[in-house]
C-alpha cells in the first residue's frame, strides 16, 4: 500500500514538474514574442517615399545579395517585396551580368561590380533597373551562409546532376552527387558557387538557368528555416545572422521577419527574374562582351504588377537600351527579343536608325558570336541571316 502511494506521489510530482516547465516555457515564449513584436515590427516603420508617390500599406522591400569569394562582387542579387497584410512574398532576381549605365568599363559595367564601390552604390544601381530603392539591405558572405545552414541542421535538396569542379587557385573543390540529400553549410556554399563542371558542362541556359535553380533552392531553404519547430531556434538563428551578414536590420527585426515567414506557405512565394535577354554589346570599346540587357517595357509591367511598393506606377527605368547607344547591340539581341514577345503574345516592333551612321560608325564591322566571326550588312544585321521584309 505504501509503495502504491509512493508511486502515485512520484507521478504527481513529475506531472507537476512538467506543468511548471510548460508554464515557464509558455511564459518565455509569450515574453519573447511580445519583445519581438514591440521592437521588430516592420509595419510600424515609416519608409522613404519619393515625391509624388504613395506608399502601399504594410509593404516592405529588402535587397538581398550574396558576395563572391573575394567579397568584391555580388554573386546573386534579389529584391524581396513583403506584403504583410496579404501575407505574400515576391522575389525578383536581378542577373549579375545585368548591363548598367556606369563609367566603369568592360565587365565593370555589369551590376555585380557595383558592390566593389560599397552597398550604397549597389542600391543606386539596383534602383536604376527596378525604379525604386529597397528599404533595407542584407549582404551575405559565404561563411555566413554556411553558418546559417548549419544552425538549422542542413537543407534537404535534390541536386540536379553531378557537380564536379576543381580550381586550385581558389582552393575550390566541388564534388556533389546527383540526387536528394541533406546539404550541410559547406556543401550549400559549393552548390551556390558552382558554375560548370571541369569538362565545361553546366546549366543549359547559363546564368539564367543557374538563377532558376537558385530560386528552387531558396524555396527549399525557406521551407526548412521557417518550420514551426524552429521557432525556439530563432534567437540562435538571429545571432548567427547578425554575426555573419551585413545588414541594417536590427536583431529584433530579423526575428520578426522569420516569425512572419513561419506563417506563410513557401509554395505561395513568387519568384521571377527581371525580364531581359543575354546579348553581345560593344560600348565604345572596340569589341563585344556578353551582358544581360533589361527590356524596359516588359520589365516595367513586371515590376508594377508584383514588386512595386507604391500605389503609383513606376513609368521609367534608367537602363541602357539600343535607343541610348545606337549600334551597340548585336543582331542576336533583336532576334531574342522578337521571340520573347511572340511567346508572350505581344506585338514586336523595332525601328531601324534613320541612317547607317547612327547604327555603326564604320561601313562594315566584325564581331563575335558563339566564337564564330561574322559580318554585318549596311543595317547592322548578320549578313548570313534572313530577316522579314517588314523590318
Amino acid at each position: 500500500m505504501n509503495k502504491r502511494r509512493s508511486k502515485a506521489g512520484t507521478v504527481r510530482t513529475v506531472l507537476l514538474l512538467v506543468c511548471v516547465l510548460a508554464g515557464l516555457a509558455a511564459a518565455a515564449y509569450i515574453g519573447f514574442t511580445c519583445w519581438v513584436n514591440k521592437y521588430g515590427d516592420l509595419t510600424k516603420e515609416v519608409w522613404d517615399t519619393p515625391y509624388g508617390m504613395t506608399r502601399r500599406e504594410d509593404v516592405f522591400t529588402l535587397l538581398v545579395a550574396a558576395t563572391d569569394e573575394e567579397q568584391e562582387r555580388t554573386d546573386s542579387i534579389m529584391v524581396v517585396t513583403f506584403d504583410f497584410r496579404k501575407k505574400t512574398v515576391d522575389v525578383l532576381n536581378i542577373p549579375r551580368d545585368t548591363l548598367v549605365d556606369t563609367e566603369r568599363t568592360g565587365d565593370g559595367k555589369k551590376i555585380n561590380a557595383s558592390y566593389g564601390e560599397g552597398i550604397d552604390q549597389l542600391c543606386t544601381e539596383v534602383q536604376s533597373v527596378i525604379g525604386y530603392r529597397p528599404d533595407r539591405t542584407m549582404i551575405l558572405h559565404f561563411d555566413g551562409i554556411a553558418s546559417i545552414v548549419d544552425s538549422i541542421g542542413g537543407i534537404e535538396y535534390t541536386v540536379p546532376f553531378d557537380m564536379n569542379y576543381h580550381d586550385a587557385s581558389q582552393g575550390l573543390s566541388i564534388e556533389l552527387k546527383k540526387g536528394t540529400q541533406i546539404l550541410n553549410g559547406e556543401q550549400t556554399v559549393e552548390f551556390l558557387r558552382w558554375r560548370h563542371n571541369d569538362d565545361g558542362t553546366g546549366y543549359a541556359d547559363g546564368d539564367v538557368g543557374r538563377i532558376e535553380k537558385l530560386q528552387e533552392f531558396l524555396k527549399a531553404f525557406g521551407e526548412e528555416i521557417f518550420r514551426p519547430e524552429n521557432l525556439l531556434k530563432l534567437p540562435q538563428m538571429a545571432r548567427t545572422m547578425a554575426d555573419n551578414v551585413e545588414t541594417d536590420l536590427t536583431r529584433a527585426q530579423l526575428m520578426w521577419l522569420a516569425m512572419q515567414g513561419m506563417s506563410m506557405n513557401m509554395d505561395d512565394v513568387g519568384m521571377e527574374t527581371l525580364i531581359g535577354d543575354s546579348a553581345e554589346v560593344d560600348i565604345n570599346m572596340g569589341y563585344y562582351l556578353w551582358y544581360y540587357v533589361i527590356d524596359e517595357e516588359m520589365a516595367l509591367e513586371q515590376i508594377n504588377q508584383s514588386f512595386n511598393p507604391f500605389t503609383t506606377p513606376i513609368t521609367e527605368l534608367d537602363v541602357v537600351t539600343p535607343d541610348t547607344i545606337p549600334g551597340a547591340y548585336s543582331p542576336n539581341w533583336i532576334e531574342e527579343k522578337e521571340y520573347r514577345y511572340t511567346v508572350a503574345g505581344l506585338d514586336f516592333t523595332y525601328e531601324l536608325p534613320e541612317t547607317e551612321d547612327e547604327w555603326y560608325d564604320d561601313e562594315e564591322r566584325t564581331g563575335y558570336s558563339d566564337g564564330e566571326e561574322y559580318g554585318y550588312d549596311e543595317y547592322g544585321y548578320d549578313e548570313y541571316d534572313d530577316y522579314d521584309e517588314d523590318w
